[in-house]
């Protein structure tokens, strides 16, 4: 393809391979969910990125191959693209999952499959503190992240844990442990709340 397209100087192809492995991504995403057919949007995601993945290191190995660069510097730029690639997939992967995760964009469908308008007790009823959280946690036992015995959660599976704690090492590495820990504490009660003491 290079040869037809005359091109002599394969150090541009380099350059933009965990680009082209993005474009691998976004186009595989789109055929696995249309293929994986769930409520989960996940297993689609997971695919494309390993699409994406494999698209940048085999462009990457090929226009190294062509210009004959040494395995040194070979291997070198494959790890300087994995990492850019994860980076972008990372990228895409939030974009993709705000859309399914965020609360103000479910809002919106609610209002907008009502015709636009909708009671805001009903909001509140669907979407308050204690219903929302109620629904997160039916979700994490029904995904088996969380394990329910004798009236207790129990940690289950360890992949949101994982991702919740690659989080917490960036906030700290970001913003310092002060940040970090302030994150960490439970939330504390208003400064005005006042309890009723019977005399």
């Amino acid at each position: 393809m290079a040869e037809l397209l005359g091109i002599t100087d394969h150090r541009p192809i380099v350059a933009i391979a965990p680009v082209l492995g993005l474009a691998a991504y976004c186009v595989t995403h789109v055929l696995a969910a249309r293929i994986i057919r769930g409520r989960s949007p996940y297993p689609a995601l997971a695919v494309g990125a390993l699409a994406g993945l494999v698209a940048t290191v085999v462009i990457t190995v090929v226009a190294c191959r062509r210009d004959a660069v040494s395995t040194l510097d070979t291997l070198a730029l494959v790890g300087l693209n994995t990492i850019a690639s994860l980076a972008f997939a990372f990228g895409y992967f939030n974009f993709v999952n705000l859309t399914v995760a965020s609360l103000r964009i479910r809002i919106l469908e609610e209002l907008a499959d009502a015709g636009g308008r909708l009671p805001r007790a009903d909001l509140l009823d669907r979407y308050g503190t204690t219903s929302v959280a109620d629904l997160r946690l039916q979700r994490l036992v029904g995904g088996g992240h969380l394990v329910e015995r004798n009236g207790r959660l129990h940690t289950g599976r360890l992949q949101f844990l994982l991702i919740a704690r690659i989080f917490d090492g960036l906030r700290w590495l970001i913003f310092g442990p002060a940040y970090a820990a302030a994150l960490r504490r439970p939330p504390q009660p208003p400064p005005n709340t006042t309890t009723n003491t019977a005399p």
